[in-house]
């Protein structure tokens, strides 16, 4: 079992995060390895095991973790009450200032974003693919902690993890032209293959736009795409594969 940790959000101590690989678990074929989502098809079982194990390695309560049911949308929601593993709310961003309170989004390929402000006490997790993007579900998110917990841009920090690079995220003309469209022309590249697409360029944009500071902007070097043999990745694995997860828990 092993994860990833944020040299950003490491450099705090007053919350537990970290994002997943595929190494260890017990899932087969398919999602070999340590799948943590159960609407791909995995045994159920091993999908507990792997949570269960993933939660001892990082030392979180299991029993409290808040995992969503991600629909590619931009709906946030506040936990302002515990959750347990059962209840799962349908949403692609969870914000929370409760201790003890893992948040946990699940990726193969999209966005997984963690987030803290360190003043507020505030923590969220957000799912970003190219339509939570395109939506800007990430700039609402960090509206939401302005608005219900009066989190200030200049004091949050954020952490894009593994994901999709623009090396390997090649899209259609319809994409393209509803990039355009967005005015996001700024993250396509265009070669004889076709367009690829910088999702987290766009990303990073969004936040500078609401004047969070360059240097509280982390973006992770690993293209999920690229090592598959670290994580999962739908585009790369033919759409047939696990999902990996970022976590992050205020102490």
């Amino acid at each position: 079992m092993q994860s990833i940790k944020s040299p950003l959000l490491s450099g705090y101590e007053n919350i537990l995060h970290g994002y997943s690989t595929r190494a260890g678990g017990f899932s087969q074929g398919a999602c070999r390895g340590n799948n943590l989502a159960f609407h791909v098809n995995d045994d159920p079982q091993n999908v507990e095991k792997n949570h269960l194990h993933f939660s001892f390695h990082l030392d979180y309560p299991l029993d409290k973790l808040v995992r969503m049911e991600q629909v590619h949308g931009n709906t946030i929601k506040i936990i302002d009450k515990e959750f347990d593993f059962a209840s799962v709310p349908i949403c692609d961003a969870v914000v929370t200032s409760l201790k003890n309170v893992p948040l946990m989004v699940m990726v193969a390929d999209c966005i997984p974003i963690l987030i803290y402000d360190p003043h507020k006490e505030v923590i969220a997790a957000v799912h970003a693919g190219r339509a939570g993007v395109f939506s800007k579900i990430l700039p609402q998110t960090i509206v939401k902690m302005q608005e219900h917990y009066k989190s200030r841009p200049e004091d949050i920090v954020v952490s894009f993890g593994p994901a999709i690079h623009h090396c390997c995220y090649e899209v259609g003309a319809g994409v393209e032209e509803e990039a355009q469209r967005y005015g996001y022309g700024f993250a396509l590249k265009r070669t004889d293959k076709g367009y690829y697409l910088d999702l987290l360029a766009i990303a990073r944009k969004q936040l500078e736009a609401l004047h969070l500071p360059s240097e509280n902007i982390e973006t992770s070097r690993y293209c999920s795409a690229c090592n598959i043999d670290i994580f999962y990745s739908y585009r790369a694995e033919k759409k047939s594969c696990g999902r990996f997860a970022g976590i992050i828990m205020l102490k």
